[in-house]
């Protein structure tokens, strides 16, 4: 039985003897092959190490967009609010010009005689002052004083006539006259009688009313230009009155109309400094507002 591993060691012997150096090189430089190929692909191969970094990149990147996504949508939920508050600032506007309107023709209509017709201005008729009884006729021919009304009517026999309505012979009542036709909307009236008021009585204190109201004739029939230049002569002509600040918010506000943005903030801002605790003030501010510039 102990031959058995003698005898098989000795049948290997001449086996191993027939391998040849040849074949053994070439073994190994098959197996060095191998560890080098399987070397390149651990290289090649990402490391779980590797990827996680990738991974919490990708993570934040996808963080930021979902938050800017949120962030644009208040961006846009502002944007409408101020849009929708923007356009109840410019109905609230619109509604305090309309009070205002309303305002000053209650009370210019308080208490007005009603529209008679206006005597002409003739070359030798002299402005009478502010207050004055009566304007005296120019002479008929003959170089006879020509006859009143009252006269006349002495002369004449009574009948049943109606007499007509005096021509009104004060400054108030000419006022008054032309005014009546702006609120009644005969434009054209209104302008003739304020501009015969300012030809009649330049000095008086309600010339600048006249000269005012001359820019709201023209601004109501669409007649910008006229209109912006009633108002800068209120305010070249008037420059302490007391329609100076709704003259120059006018004239911001038809620039507007106008199309020309640059000329009307620059009015409409002017109201705001120099006219500040008015009426007119508060406008022009919630004007600019509504144009997107605020101002203290």
């Amino acid at each position: 039985m102990r031959t058995w591993p003698i005898l098989g060691m000795a049948l290997l012997l001449p086996l191993a003897g027939c391998t040849s150096q040849e074949d053994m090189a070439l073994l190994h430089r098959e197996i060095t092959d191998v560890q080098r190929q399987v070397q390149q692909l651990s290289a090649a191969t990402l490391d779980k190490n590797d990827l996680a970094p990738m991974e919490r990149q990708m993570k934040n990147q996808t963080d930021k967009i979902v938050r800017s996504n949120a962030d644009l949508a208040v961006q846009v939920q502002r944007l409408q609010e101020q849009i929708e508050g923007l356009k109840a600032n410019l109905q609230v506007t619109t509604h305090q010009l309309q009070q205002i309107s309303q305002e000053l023709a209650a009370s210019g209509a308080a208490g007005r005689p009603p529209r008679a017709p206006l005597p002409p201005v003739t070359a030798g008729e002299a402005p009478a002052a502010a207050g004055s009884p009566q304007v005296t006729p120019p002479p008929a021919a003959g170089g006879q004083p020509a006859a009143t009304p009252s006269s006349a009517g002495a002369a004449e026999t009574p009948g049943p006539a109606a007499t007509p309505a005096p021509a009104p012979t004060t400054p108030e009542g000419l006022y008054q006259n032309a005014y009546q036709d702006y609120l009644h909307g005969t434009y054209d009236l209104a302008i003739q009688g304020f501009e015969e008021y300012l030809k009649r009585y330049p000095k008086t204190d309600l010339a600048d009313n006249a000269q005012y109201w001359i820019g709201e004739c023209y601004d109501a029939e669409g007649k910008e230009q006229k209109a912006l230049q009633a108002f800068s002569t209120v305010l070249d002509s008037y420059p302490t009155s007391d329609k100076a600040a709704a003259a120059q918010l006018k004239k911001g506000l038809v620039y507007l109309k106008m199309g020309d943005q640059g000329q009307g903030v620059v009015n409409l801002q002017y109201v705001v400094y120099e006219h500040p605790g008015t009426k007119e003030a508060d406008l022009a501010r919630e004007k600019l507002r509504s144009l997107g510039i605020t101002i203290r």
